[in-house]
């Protein structure tokens, strides 16, 4: 009967427009994939493991590994379409990221909001210690990626409405005014990286477009969810006024 199943439901078509073959599908595989996605969406392995009825948790970790893998391809792809801070292309391989503090710090850099800094203070105090307080596309020693466009879109526009908020706050003084409001060059920076970066993309042929967009994503997903990192936005500034004492 599930055998019928199948082969009454239409073609699976994938990405590179070959038909997925049906014979591949059959119940055990259910199970497969049940613990792989939960393995993926960063579900612990204690948990996994008694949902899944293991007796082993090394039979368990078997789905993590697979998704490591699946994670360092992801790494491999987008770190190939790497950018410094003025969105030229920064060519040759690069070290996979994957494994946390340790291995950042082992090729001298450390993750910031919007992709990578090699500044030694700043890597010696893991990404705390920023002598330009996260103006990255400022300095030198920052480079992006991919997978980072999101992020740079977002806060290009977190700025522009910062801007615009500021100019019709009549009741601060100028000066004021002026030291909170984000800088032209700044945003002229932000929007030219995000333009170069996009460019880029674009000289692409389309199955490599959508090999980058898929990888970026799991990229992303695994900053947020599989190391623990949130998204980041760098901070601007609070110009709620303070009630007195």
């Amino acid at each position: 009967m599930h055998r019928e199943w199948v082969e009454s439901l239409p073609d699976f078509v994938l990405d590179d427009g070959t038909v997925f073959d049906k014979e591949k599908i059959f119940p055990y595989t259910y199970r497969h994939s049940f613990a792989q996605r939960h393995a993926d969406a960063g579900v612990a392995i204690d948990v996994l493991a008694e949902l899944m009825d293991h007796d082993s948790y090394e039979t368990t970790r078997s789905y993590y590994r697979v998704k490591e893998v699946r994670l360092r391809e992801a790494v491999e792809r987008v770190r190939k379409m790497q950018f410094d801070r003025q969105g030229k292309r920064i060519w040759g391989t690069v070290t996979t990221v994957l494994d946390a503090e340790r291995t950042r710090r082992a090729i001298g850099a450390v993750v910031v909001p919007f992709g990578t800094c090699s500044e030694p203070t700043n890597v010696a105090a893991g990404g705390g210690a920023c002598p330009l307080r996260f103006r990255c596309v400022g300095c030198d020693h920052f480079s992006t990626d991919v997978s980072y466009l999101p992020d740079l879109r977002t806060y290009l526009d977190d700025l522009l409405r910062q801007r615009e908020k500021l100019k019709s706050m009549a009741e601060a003084d100028d000066w004021a005014r002026a030291e909170a409001t984000p800088s032209d060059e700044e945003i002229t920076r932000i929007r030219a990286l995000i333009q170069r970066v996009t460019d880029d993309v674009e000289t692409l042929t389309e199955a490599e477009r959508t090999e980058i967009q898929k990888a970026a994503v799991t990229v992303r997903q695994m900053r947020q969810n599989f190391l623990g990192m949130p998204r980041i936005r760098q901070p601007l500034p609070d110009l709620r006024v303070e009630r007195p004492a």
